[in-house]
């Protein structure tokens, strides 16, 4: 991207604004560099309720146009998983990339652009409608792009990975993840929502490469290192907890956060679900590698909504073990428990999004038209799951359905006489 403005990057005039703190700061010898974390209170999504929460959280980093200089082209990068309604907390809200559009274009944008690449071949169109952004968007003096069309290589490690071609276009990069827990990685949050930048059907095939949790997350570390964010929004009004971050259930959290290090902001949210920053593989290896920080004790958390996101908690995925495990185990676990996901024949509507996102041709149709998923060919990539528009796709085991069923025998077992 053309001069893209990077975390940690001096934004333009004074480091240190009027009213503002320095959102990420270091020691001549580096050791006593920071990070600020900003949270605002934002009771629901009303465009006033989340504008006012926005220029709170903004101005404890010094306010938008420490990051938008005048006549700048800026991408939101919103989580668009699926065409799934704002009430599902499985998307960026619309009246929080909205209100950021409008406050870009008061800090000098000429032009800002939305965009995300959901999981699975899902029409943009509906996706766009869905969940609310065909509206609000437009209506706001922003742009829709899609990310499908014309790719250029970039390179990430060893291999390169494509992106728009569009992107180098782009001055400011802001990321505006929801926070969403995760079956296989945790948390899914501001590092890795800019994975979404990589268009459609390669994102599985990366899935599929790098098939276990673990390797994942070392992937989707590098990932986040070439594109880091200058500036990361997070949606927390309405976050997702339980098997996100598909299937998840709603639930209040109340507070937008915002950080100049993606890193730090996922970092103040892994204690919601009782985990430490360093148990989180997302947060502990871009901090190992020097993109943020994770350590909460040189993250300063700001804001009237500092004390809400503390005493939040969210329940955790039931696959949340999973991503401990090396590649090995991993396979052998997930086979011995016939741990895979299924198809409910009840809500499939045999749309096929499933099968065309499968980086491993393991969804079928047989002679019915039902899609069935080839077990032995299945990695546990969860890809199906995330594109799914229609939750008709669970994990299940059935060795653990059986284990239930015995327990539930046992209860039921009259007592022994002399017992």
């Amino acid at each position: 991207m053309k001069g893209r403005r990077l975390a940690g990057d001096t934004p333009r005039g004074d480091p240190h604004p009027p009213g503002g703190a320095e959102p990420y700061s270091a020691g001549v010898d580096g050791s006593a560099r920071r990070s600020i974390v900003a949270a605002s209170l934002c009771a629901d999504y009303s465009p006033d309720a989340v504008t006012a929460a926005l220029e709170q959280a903004l101005g404890v980093l010094g306010g938008l146009p420490r990051f938008v200089p005048p006549g700048a082209t800026v991408l939101l990068k919103p989580n668009l998983l699926s065409p799934r309604p704002p009430g599902e907390a499985v998307t960026t809200h619309p009246a929080v990339v909205a209100a950021l559009v409008r406050l870009c274009l008061q800090a000098g944008a000429a032009r800002v652009w939305v965009g995300d690449s959901p999981a699975g071949d899902h029409d943009e169109g509906r996706l766009w409608r869905d969940t609310g952004m065909a509206e609000a968007v437009p209506a706001a003096g922003g742009e829709m792009r899609s990310l499908r069309g014309a790719v250029t290589p970039t390179r990430c490690g060893n291999r390169s990975v494509p992106v728009p071609a569009w992107l180098p276009e782009v001055d400011v990069l802001i990321s505006v993840p929801k926070l969403k827990t995760h079956m296989l990685t945790l948390l899914t949050g501001a590092v890795k929502n800019v994975y979404g930048l990589i268009p459609g059907r390669s994102k599985s095939l990366f899935h599929g490469e790098f098939p276990s949790p673990r390797r994942m997350a070392g992937f989707l570390t590098e990932v986040f290192g070439v594109f880091r964010p200058a500036l990361s929004v997070m949606d927390a009004v309405v976050a997702l907890e339980g098997d996100g971050p598909a299937n998840g259930s709603p639930v209040s959290v109340g507070v937008l956060l915002a950080s100049t290090d993606a890193v730090a902001l996922d970092a103040c949210c892994a204690p919601l679900l009782g985990l430490t920053p360093a148990q989180v593989p997302l947060i502990a290896g871009p901090a190992a590698r020097g993109l943020g920080i994770a350590e909460p004790a040189r993250i300063d958390l700001l804001g009237d909504g500092a004390d809400r996101l503390r005493a939040a908690r969210l329940r955790r995925s039931r696959g949340r073990a999973l991503q401990h495990l090396p590649e090995w185990a991993f396979r052998a676990c997930t086979w011995m428990l016939t741990y895979r996901p299924e198809i409910h024949p009840g809500l499939c509507t045999r749309c096929g999004i499933c099968a065309e996102t499968c980086s491993r041709s393991a969804i079928v149709r047989d002679a019915k038209g039902r899609y069935r998923i080839h077990r032995a060919a299945c990695i546990l990539c969860l890809c199906c799951l995330e594109s799914c528009p229609h939750h008709a796709i669970r994990v299940r085991s059935p060795l653990l359905v059986l284990l239930r069923f015995w327990r539930w025998l046992q209860e039921r077992r009259p007592p022994q006489e002399g017992a």
